[in-house]
């Protein structure tokens, strides 16, 4: 049951206020401290000066004003003498603080502070304030020299909410912090996911409850209850799925959303800090969002907690005291964005060897980058759907993080699965998440990186391993561009690139193609390509067999293209070990300041180690070769420290049939 204070609802109340005046008891101590029997206002200034790192606290400072000076002058009582302070004190009832009754004024002041629907320290000492007994103004004017004028002016009214829609109704995400921008990123995607063309208090519920890491799954947490049922039972409030299809846009906040961020907006503006820049409103945070929700107690939200069982004053006081929001992340660099020209012009400078493979691809860069550039979808599947077949170390890992580097901006943009994980039956309830009230509901890693991220490559390695079920979860992707998460949403990938890789029939097919004197590896593919298509060679068969045996037609169908990889030699080999160096230089040189040289016949030594001791790994075993270096760079600075003589180059060279590094300055 909810309780009030001075006819105030708790609810209303800063839980972090009243945990540090216990509910106001304090205020009673320091009467029965002075001597008093009526609760006055200038005993509750005195409780709140005590609360350490307080705003009360803050202004006795400034003063140099220790507040027990203050109890000290109004000990053995008289500080309520003033004629307005009477009613308390004639009969009529004002209300108990800590089992002693309260003046008049006093109650005046916590239903004046209540008026704007939330009372935190600020809000009760501008109502406190004015309302002090004559003695207590008397101390504090005629022996602390306060200006009480100006301290009225510092804490009278908060700082003006700020604006939190825009001109055509829709959400400026600007206001807002980047906890707080990041769930309302996640509404939005729900929204569209489940086919609501407005978002509303229940879908706001939700997305606070989804949000990883957020306020209401670190509260969950550290309240042990089950983060997992919480979503369950905030998604089924949202509505079923099956509306409408996912929307073309973006959904629009319904009324009730808005007021609930304006809401928002004014708990961020109570928390301003006073001196601060009238012009840049405090940021919205996710505890602002939850308080809003909160602050209707006949409300959606707080019914819902109740109806679940939370204690409501142990979520504030978890909101209030322990949840801090993430801060505001480094601003990138921009790249500019690469034409489609440079674009393929980088991704040969990476993919030594396979020449083949990047004219392959030079078609389809082209016209992703055109058509994303442009705002164009060809059609409804993602936006291209690549499998790529070839021994371990020939680049196809490579090849789909340099394809998020060129198309979205970074090598980052690639999220991976390695399909061996999916191999089960019940891998599904991983892959995509499980229906409610199942392990992995709202968990599915496919459902959940599209939710976070539907711009960018999608890696499925090893997909021959992949369980059929999960296998034909990947079909719809393909097909559709889209796929359903069980806990509701529909996601699209109609702006993603999906890369599959495969070793199947790999080795065998490099080989036989030597033995048949095929022309070009192009010959290969196509005949694997080409609908209804026998081949010219025992490979090109050989492979089709192998590759329908683990797929199925209509799998291969929706695949765009089939690239195949050649296997490396020691030509190859070499420039990637040059490729490795130069990147290993470049890291010496940013991190420690150091300047990497080698001689041709350094490279040229890496890539025959790698090719008699490591050849099944190929460029893996290069880079592992590469990186054997590092240890012996590091040796030699550190010597060179040690005996005063510090370098800043050094250079690796090839001395009796090993790699020595000695210094580049001698």
């Amino acid at each position: 049951m909810d309780t009030d204070i001075l006819g105030v609802p708790e609810q209303v109340f800063d839980s972090a206020l009243l945990a540090a005046t216990r509910r106001f008891a304090g205020a009673a101590a320091v009467a029965r401290e002075l001597g008093a029997d009526t609760v006055e206002v200038a005993h509750t200034l005195i409780a709140l000066a005590r609360i350490d790192g307080g705003r009360t606290a803050g202004l006795f400072d400034r003063q140099g004003i220790p507040p027990d000076v203050l109890a000290a002058g109004l000990l053995g009582g008289g500080a309520a003498d003033r004629a307005d302070a009477a009613p308390g004190r004639e009969g009529r009832p004002a209300g108990l603080l800590g089992g002693l009754p309260v003046t008049g004024d006093l109650r005046l002041a916590f239903t004046a502070a209540a008026d704007a629907g939330y009372v935190d320290e600020r809000a009760l000492l501008a109502e406190l304030l004015p309302r002090l007994e004559v003695g207590a103004v008397d101390l504090l004017v005629g022996y602390g020299r306060v200006d009480l004028a100006a301290w009225q002016a510092e804490v009278a009214a908060p700082r003006s909410a700020v604006e939190v829609l825009r001109a055509d109704g829709s959400i400026d995400p600007a206001p807002f912090g980047p906890g707080a921008r990041r769930v309302l990123a996640i509404m939005a995607t729900e929204a569209a996911g489940l086919g609501h063309e407005r978002c509303g208090i229940a879908l706001l519920l939700h997305a606070l409850a989804a949000t990883p890491g957020g306020l209401l799954e670190q509260a969950f947490l550290f309240l042990r209850r089950d983060v997992r049922a919480l979503r369950e039972q905030t998604i089924a409030l949202t509505g079923t799925r099956g509306r409408g299809a996912p929307g073309t846009g973006p959904a629009g906040p319904d009324e009730s959303l808005r007021s609930t961020l304006r809401r928002a907006a004014a708990f961020a503006a109570i928390r301003a800090e006073p001196g601060g820049d009238p012009d840049k409103g405090e940021p919205i945070t996710e505890r602002d969002l939850l308080a809003a929700l909160l602050d209707t107690p006949s409300g959606l939200a707080a019914g819902f907690f109740r109806d679940i069982g939370l204690d409501l004053d142990r979520l504030r006081r978890f909101a209030d005291t322990y949840y801090r929001e993430p801060a505001e992340p480094e601003p990138t660099r921009v790249a500019e964005p690469l034409s489609p020209e440079e674009a393929v012009r980088r991704v040969r400078s990476r993919l030594i060897g396979q020449e083949s493979v990047v004219e392959r691809l030079a078609f389809h860069i082209e016209l992703i980058k055109r058509s994303l550039s442009r705002g164009f979808r060809p059609d409804d599947r993602p936006r291209a759907a690549l499998l790529l077949c070839g021994p371990s170390g020939s680049g196809k890992t490579m090849t789909a993080r340099l394809l998020a580097q060129v198309v979205y901006g970074s090598e980052e943009d690639v999220l991976v699965f390695e399909m061996g994980q999916f191999s089960a039956r019940e891998s599904i309830n991983n892959f995509i998440g499980a229906p409610p009230g199942y392990v992995g509901f709202g968990e599915g890693k496919l459902t959940n990186g599209l939710r976070d991220n539907p711009r960018r490559v999608f890696l499925f390695d090893e997909v021959e391993k992949a369980d059929a079920r999960v296998l034909d979860a990947l079909l719809r992707l393909l097909d559709e561009g889209r796929i359903s998460d069980p806990a509701g949403p529909v996601r699209e990938a109609h702006d993603a690139v999906v890369v599959l890789t495969t070793n199947l029939g790999a080795t065998h097919s490099a080989a036989e193609a030597v033995e048949d004197d095929v022309d070009s590896v192009d010959n290969l593919i196509g005949s694997i390509l080409a609908e209804g298509s026998t081949g010219n060679t025992a490979a090109s068969a050989r492979l089709r067999r192998t590759m329908e045996g683990f797929f199925r037609p209509e799998f291969l169908n929706r695949v765009d293209e089939v690239i195949l990889y050649s296997p490396f030699g020691p030509t190859e080999l070499r420039g990637i070990a040059e490729n490795g160096l130069a990147r290993l230089a470049a890291r010496l040189r940013e991190q420690i300041g150091v300047d990497l040289r080698w001689s041709d016949e350094a490279a040229a030594h890496i890539a025959t180690v790698a090719w008699r001791g490591r050849p099944e790994e190929a460029a893996r075993g290069v880079n592992r070769c590469v990186n054997a270096v590092v240890p012996g760079v590091l040796r030699l600075l550190d010597e060179r420290d040690a005996a005063g003589r510090p370098i800043g180059s050094v250079r690796v060279e090839v001395a009796a049939d090993t790699l020595v590094v000695g210094s580049g300055d001698d």
